[in-house]
């Protein structure tokens, strides 16, 4: 529990399909912070996603139809920003404004224009760039919700030899189910991939993305899509699988596999208790969310600064994964 309470402000708190605001905002009381308001986009859906947070989580707050409302009429240390990613930008820029710490969904932003804008991925690196700069300028910090990388000690326990200080990891294989299908899957997934190779092999480039579509009965065209490349790093060279396979509806297969050692994810309804399994194995998972949470709040509090590099590198790398995807779905 973090003893100094912070106020916290949440966009996009209601949860429609899949989204994490509602979690979010839980795991922010849990941590001791004050919840004190959300933004929605009408006064309907921001009235019930009020509603509940109060009747499940005891979270009692204000709600606006804006952020810029908001923060006229709240004083926030922190914002979450669970809203779609296309909403993104201009939110993180208000955010910063108001010298307020971020906690945002991944990816950082996105349009679908990006990959036809020329020099998309100059611009993207630059907007990221100043973004996290004004931030670090400010003394706040900017993080993205990816949650993957909290596994790998689960992933540990399963596979205690599967990599370690005599064993590099040579190969990286990953699995998700998006909602989605197409260009959007990658965009939704895309993250993932990227944040675990960070987390496993430090800061690195792609190279040499294939991608090939494929489509399945009942779940439309471009439903399946195969991206294997070699990310490049301070250790040498990593080969890559990235298999993703639209699933609108859980449970969402998901998984990933370290040198041939794989761990699938395993979900318990209605409490989303997760384990990992493999060959009769199976290992405990910490809710990765809370996790996360927890490690922005406490690094908020020690005054650690955003990490350049990997939010920067996460925005590039995925706007190459998407243009990979995209010249094989013409």
């Amino acid at each position: 529990m973090i003893s100094e309470m912070y106020r916290v402000a949440v966009v996009g708190a209601r949860r429609h399909r899949q989204g994490t605001g509602e979690y979010v905002a839980r795991e922010f009381m849990r941590c001791g912070c004050s919840v004190c308001a959300i933004v929605g986009t009408t006064r309907a859906t921001v009235e019930a996603a009020r509603r509940v947070l109060r009747e499940r989580h005891g979270i009692e707050c204000s709600g606006f139809l804006s952020l810029e409302a908001l923060l006229e009429n709240e004083p926030v240390d922190m914002i979450a920003v669970c809203s779609p990613a296309n909403t993104h930008l201009p939110l993180l820029d208000l955010a910063v404004e108001a010298r307020c710490h971020v906690f945002c969904e991944k990816p950082l932003w996105w349009t679908s224009e990006l990959v036809h804008l020329p020099n998309a991925r100059a611009e993207i690196r630059e907007q990221a760039t100043q973004l996290v700069d004004r931030c670090v300028r400010q003394g706040r910090y900017l993080t993205l919700n990816t949650q993957w990388p909290f596994t790998l000690e689960a992933f540990r326990e399963l596979h205690p030899d599967a990599y370690g200080d005599e064993r590099t990891v040579e190969h990286f294989s990953m699995w998700l189910s998006p909602t989605s299908g197409g260009l959007d899957m990658v965009v939704e997934a895309g993250p993932h991939l990227v944040s675990m190779l960070q987390a496993l092999l430090g800061p690195g480039t792609l190279h040499d993305i294939q991608a090939k579509f494929k489509d399945l009965a009942g779940l439309g065209t471009h439903a399946e899509l195969l991206l294997t490349c070699a990310y490049k790093h301070g250790q040498g060279e990593t080969q890559v699988e990235f298999r993703l396979t639209r699933c609108p509806e859980p449970p969402r297969p998901a998984g990933y596999s370290i040198n041939g050692m794989a761990a699938e994810r395993h979900v318990e309804l209605p409490d989303y208790v997760i384990s990992f399994v493999n060959k009769g194995k199976r290992a405990s998972v910490r809710d990765p969310l809370a996790i996360s949470v927890e490690n922005f709040v406490s690094a908020v509090q020690v005054g650690r600064l955003s990490d350049r590099t990997s939010v920067v590198d996460g925005m590039t790398q995925l706007h190459e994964l998407v243009v990979a995807a995209m010249s094989r779905e013409q």
